[in-house]
């Protein structure tokens, strides 16, 4: 709370996270699929023969390298940036808790991406004879398994944030990241990579002069699309089930910020199997615009895994440490008896400004008050003012002053999947009438760091 916070008040601070982790998680993962189908596809070619196969493969791999180094690199500092000025109480959190382990990623993702590098830039050598294909093979399968531990090194903290297991209570950090969803997590992350390999190979596939050429990669990728999605449908089903009761409860719930992404999940199950069935049976219709439709299936398909994922944690960052808006339990606790600006050197501050024992060079920014600041540092996460994901423009219109007051009151008890309201009666007065303010005049206000 007493870092400073980037608050996207129009659109909430959560969908910018969102949009930014889903289009990284979408790249990261085919880049650990990616990784084995290109060792198996080219131990395949070479034991049949098809030096097509190998030219394509040679041209997939500088594409691959191009998609997950360059934009899946970028996408992934653009995380860290993005959760630091978001949420950088969380940040901290995980970092503090997990820091040899994400020494230890990084550590992987430098060998990623040398061994990536020498594997692609020695694929004429191999192919030429100036390196065996077994040796450039083990370069590969060096990738490979590079790309995969960073995958269960990254998914073990991710499911402590849902399901920290024993972790908090015993300070334990292996119980924390061997946490009761770590292995579905997994199996449902290794069956979504490799069908993301697959659908990636159908859409360079199409380039393959040789027709026959052409027609076995295509039906190799279907089957890379089948055959793990088995996998993955069995791997979703086991993460439910190991899900604590209210946390299976949240996702089933029918609220509209988790109930269309499940909707869309169950939806793009079948249509991932369809399209690799399509491309197996008839490998000779695939054509560009096709693997694009499909590539877009898929994005779907993690876009909405990830989405009911995150919102299934309500109200928690990690559950029983941190609330969503970035207030652990003891800051709560203290926010409560003293009131908000005992944990917030932000409010603190304003308060100071508009008691006149502090003087500023310069006039507050339009828009900026106590109220306003209450919204940034308790709301915003979630809800935006006016904007695409969870308004809470029309959700106040329809209460009353008194209502707002008893709908902040019943946060985190009648309403479990919101985090307590942190603060004194004052202070929840101070928001209400802000929210109250807002409804009735249906206008964003500026967001106080953004000034």
């Amino acid at each position: 709370m007493e870092l400073p916070v980037w608050h996207f008040v129009g659109i909430g601070s959560g969908l910018i996270i969102g949009i930014v982790s889903v289009l990284h998680v979408f790249v990261a993962q085919f880049a650990v699929g990616g990784g084995i189908y290109l060792v198996w596809m080219e131990r395949k070619a070479y034991r049949d023969g098809t030096p097509e196969i190998l030219q394509w493969l040679e041209r997939h791999t500088h594409f691959f390298l191009l998609l997950t180094m360059v934009f899946g690199g970028l996408s992934g500092v653009g995380i860290w940036f993005t959760m630091s000025v978001v949420n950088p109480g969380a940040t901290s959190m995980l970092i503090h808790n997990f820091v040899f382990f994400w020494a230890a990623e990084w550590g992987l993702f430098l060998l990623e991406v040398v061994s990536l590098l020498v594997y692609y830039y020695t694929y004429p050598w191999s192919r030429s004879g100036r390196m065996s294909p077994e040796t450039h093979m083990r370069i590969g399968i060096v990738y490979a398994c590079a790309g995969f531990l960073s995958l269960v090194l990254i998914n073990g903290i991710i499911t402590f944030m849902l399901t920290p297991g024993q972790g908090l209570a015993t300070g334990n950090v292996w119980l924390g990241f061997f946490n009761p969803t770590y292995w579905p997590s997994v199996v449902v992350r290794l069956g979504i990579c490799l069908i993301l390999a697959g659908m990636f190979a159908l859409f360079t596939a199409p380039r393959i002069a040789s027709a026959e050429a052409r027609h076995v990669a295509v039906r190799v990728s279907g089957l890379w699309i089948i055959l793990p999605f088995f996998l993955l449908l069995g791997g979703s089903v086991w993460y439910f089930m190991a899900l604590p009761p209210d946390r299976q409860e949240a996702v089933l719930s029918r609220t509209s910020d988790i109930h269309p992404f499940l909707i869309t999940y169950g939806w793009m199950l079948p249509v991932v199997f369809l399209a690799g069935v399509v491309a197996f049976v008839r490998a000779e219709r695939l054509r560009k615009p096709l693997s694009i439709v499909i590539l877009c299936s898929g994005l779907l398909l993690v876009g909405s895994f990830e989405w009911v994922r995150e919102t299934a944690r309500r109200p928690w960052v990690a559950e029983g440490y941190m609330y969503s808006n970035g207030m652990s339990i003891a800051q709560d606790a203290r926010a409560k008896a003293e009131g908000i600006a005992s944990v917030s050197d932000w409010v603190r501050t304003l308060d100071a400004v508009e008691s006149g024992s502090l003087k500023l060079e310069a006039p507050l920014a339009d828009g900026l008050s106590k109220g306003s600041m209450l919204f940034a540092l308790q709301c915003n996460v979630c809800h935006g003012l006016g904007g695409p994901r969870i308004d809470i423009i029309p959700r106040v219109r329809r209460l009353t002053r008194y209502g707002l007051e008893a709908q902040l009151q019943g946060q985190g008890t009648r309403l479990g999947y919101m985090p307590p309201f942190a603060g004194n009666l004052a202070d929840r007065q101070v928001l209400a009438d802000y929210l109250e303010r807002m409804g009735a005049q249906r206008q964003i206000i500026p967001s106080p760091e953004a000034q």
